[in-house]
C-alpha cells in the first residue's frame, strides 16, 4: 500500500463533504439530540455519507467506523475512522472551529491522519513515517516540558466534571503557567503545530483521537491517556503534545487518583 496515495485520495474524497458542510454553517437549520446527548445535524449526517460513499468507491474492503452510522466491516485489516463534525455544538453557534477528521487504521493503528478546517481553510495530515504538515509546513510539537511555563489547551469543564477528574482540571489550572478552553480536534491541532505545549482531552472517542494520534507522533510528539493503556484510541481520555509534559500529567492524574481526588 501506498500510504502517500491513499492520503491524497482521501483528500480528494474530503472536499465535497466539506462544500456540504460549509453549505449549511451559519444557516438556519433544525438539530436533534442523540441518545448520549450530544447534538447533531443535517450537515453531521449528509457529510458523513458522502465520505463513506466516496470512500468505498475508492477502497472497497477497507472498514469503516463513523460517528453517526456506526460500523461496517470495522474487524478488516484496513479502516477509515470518520467524524464529519467534530466540534458539533461550535458549528450549532456559527464558531469556525469545527473541523473534519479521517484516519486510516491498519491493524488498530492509525498510518493516515486527516484534520481538516473547513470554515478556517487549514487541513493537516500526517502519514506514518512521512511527517505531519499544514500545506508545505511540516509541523512539530512545542519543546518546552515546563509545566509551570506551559501554556496548556484543555477540553470543557463540564467534560472534566463527566469524567470525575475535576481536580485534575483545578491542579493544572494552578500549576501552568496558561490554561486554555480549546475543546474538540482543535485543540489537539494547537499542541501537533506547537502553539500550545499539550491538550488535556477528558472525553472522546476513536474517531476524535484515531487522527491525532498520528499527527501527535509524527509531529515529534507523545498521544497517551491519561492513566492505564498508555495510547489506546478506545479509552475516552488523552494527552497530546511535549512528550515529558504528558508525562508529567499522567503522573499529577496518578497521584491524585491514589488520593481519590481526580
Amino acid at each position: 500500500m501506498d500510504l502517500l496515495e491513499i492520503k491524497n485520495a482521501a483528500l480528494s474524497c474530503l472536499k465535497p463533504a466539506e462544500t456540504e458542510i460549509l453549505k449549511w454553517f451559519r444557516t438556519d437549520f433544525s438539530v436533534e439530540t442523540k441518545s448520549d446527548q450530544s447534538p447533531v445535524t443535517i450537515a453531521d449526517k449528509n457529510a458523513e455519507e458522502i465520505l463513506r460513499k466516496k470512500l468505498s468507491g475508492k477502497f472497497p474492503g477497507f472498514g469503516i467506523i463513523g460517528e453517526e452510522f456506526g460500523n461496517e466491516n470495522s474487524s478488516a485489516e484496513w479502516v477509515w475512522t470518520i467524524d464529519p463534525i467534530d466540534g458539533t455544538r461550535s458549528f450549532i453557534r456559527g464558531l469556525p472551529l469545527f473541523s473534519t477528521l479521517l484516519a486510516l487504521l491498519h491493524n488498530g493503528e492509525p498510518v493516515i491522519g486527516i484534520v481538516s478546517f473547513p470554515a478556517l481553510k487549514e487541513r493537516v495530515w500526517a502519514v506514518k513515517n512521512k511527517g505531519a504538515f499544514c500545506g508545505s509546513q511540516k509541523l512539530r510539537v512545542s519543546r518546552n516540558d515546563k509545566l509551570d511555563r506551559a501554556v496548556i489547551a484543555t477540553g470543557d469543564r463540564y467534560c472534566f466534571k463527566m469524567q470525575n477528574c475535576l481536580k485534575l482540571f483545578n491542579q493544572l489550572n494552578q500549576k501552568a503557567a496558561l490554561v486554555r478552553t480549546y475543546p474538540d480536534a482543535f485543540g489537539h491541532y494547537m499542541a501537533i503545530r506547537g502553539a500550545v505545549d499539550v491538550m488535556v482531552d477528558p472525553l472522546a472517542y476513536i474517531w476524535d483521537y484515531a487522527p491525532c494520534k498520528i499527527l501527535a507522533l509524527e509531529a515529534g510528539g507523545a498521544f497517551e491517556n491519561f492513566s492505564g493503556d498508555k495510547s489506546s484510541l478506545t479509552a475516552s481520555t488523552a494527552l497530546t503534545g511535549n512528550p515529558q509534559l504528558v508525562k508529567q500529567i499522567r503522573k499529577l492524574y496518578k497521584k491524585l487518583k491514589n488520593t481519590g481526588s481526580a
